[in-house]
C-alpha cells in the first residue's frame, strides 16, 4: 500500500518519521485472546470506539492483572488513516506497564508528543490532530469496562477542545483575566481551536457540545453587564 493511500500526499511531509514508521510497521497491532490473557493470569478487556464523522474506529485489547490493576499487555485493531494507526500503536505501547488509573491520565497530547522526532516539531499537521483523540477516548472506554462504570464518569472536566485538552473553565477564566475579545485571542492563549478547528463554531469537522464563539459571547455579555 502506498503512503498516499493512508495519508494525503500533500500532507505527507508534515508527518514525523516516527509516524511513518508506526504507520507502515506497527508494533502492537493485533488482538489478545482469552487464552492468552488467562496464561498471564490476567483479565481480558476489549473496548471499541469510533469517530462517526471520519469513519475511523478502534478496538483496544488489555490484559490486566486483577490484583494490581496493571496492564500487562495491550494491542489494538483499527480501521482508519495513517495517523489513527500510528497514534493507536503508540497509545497501546504507552499503556503497557501502567495501572488502569495511570493509563487514564494519558491524553492525546501525550501520544502526539511521543510521535515527535524532536520536542519542538509537531508530529502531525494540525488538521489531523483529531485522529489522536480517538486513542484517548478508547482508553477511557476500556477503563470504564474494567471498573464497571459509565464512561462519562471518568471525564474529570468539561473539555471544549479535545485536540488540545482545554476545559470550559480554563477558556472562561482566560477570557475574563485577559479581557479577550476574539476567538483568535483565545486560541493564542490556550491553543483551543488551533488544530482540527471543530470547537470554533458549528459546522466544523466534528460536532461539539460547546463552541468558542458561543463561550466568548456568553462571557463578554457577563463582563459587560
Amino acid at each position: 500500500m502506498a503512503k498516499t493511500d493512508l495519508i494525503g500526499g500533500s500532507l505527507w511531509e508534515q508527518y514525523s518519521t516516527i509516524v511513518n514508521e508506526r504507520m507502515t510497521n506497527p508494533r502492537f497491532m493485533g488482538e489478545i485472546t482469552d487464552d492468552e490473557a488467562g496464561a498471564m493470569g490476567a483479565r481480558l478487556v476489549v473496548a471499541d470506539w469510533g469517530a462517526e464523522v471520519c469513519g475511523d474506529a478502534i478496538r483496544l485489547f488489555w490484559a490486566v492483572d486483577p490484583e494490581t490493576d496493571k496492564i500487562l499487555m495491550a494491542k489494538y485493531k483499527t480501521f482508519g488513516c495513517g495517523t489513527a494507526i500510528a497514534s493507536s500503536d503508540v497509545m497501546a505501547e504507552m499503556c503497557i506497564g501502567c495501572t488502569v488509573d495511570e493509563a487514564l491520565k494519558l491524553t492525546n497530547l501525550d501520544v502526539e508528543r511521543a510521535l515527535r522526532d524532536n520536542e519542538n516539531t509537531p508530529a502531525i499537521p494540525p488538521q489531523k490532530m483529531h485522529c489522536s483523540v480517538m486513542a484517548y477516548d478508547v482508553i477511557k472506554k476500556a477503563a470504564s469496562i474494567y471498573k464497571d462504570v459509565d464512561v462519562d464518569s471518568l471525564e474529570e472536566e468539561n473539555i471544549v477542545c479535545e485536540c488540545a485538552r482545554v476545559t470550559l473553565r480554563t477558556i472562561k477564566d482566560v477570557i475574563r483575566i485577559n479581557d479577550l475579545e476574539t476567538v483568535e485571542e483565545i486560541t493564542h492563549y490556550t491553543k483551543a481551536g488551533a488544530f482540527c478547528k471543530s470547537c470554533i463554531r458549528p459546522g466544523g469537522h466534528e460536532k461539539r457540545r460547546h463552541y468558542l464563539v458561543d463561550i466568548l459571547n456568553e462571557v463578554r455579555q457577563e463582563m459587560e453587564s
